[in-house]
């Protein structure tokens, strides 16, 4: 793949002076990426099972400090 793929930030969150982007590319391929490095990527069959799966780790995040921030 290569950058020139559609890129959709889902959400960002920070916890002191981290941050966290899920990014969503291509529709279906989902990236964490932390401080500006990715930290890993997965490819889903559909944009939903990829937003969810976001959304998912999104609510585990804030459940363990980390705030939104945009």
């Amino acid at each position: 793949m290569t950058d020139t793929l559609e890129r959709e930030r889902l959400w960002r969150l920070r916890k002191r002076q981290q941050s966290i982007d899920a990014i969503l590319r291509d529709e279906v391929t989902l990236e964490f990426v932390m401080n500006g490095k990715r930290v890993t990527a997965r490819r889903w069959g559909t944009r939903a099972q990829a937003v969810k799966a976001a959304t998912e780790k999104r609510t585990e995040l804030e459940r363990a400090g980390w705030s939104t921030h945009w």
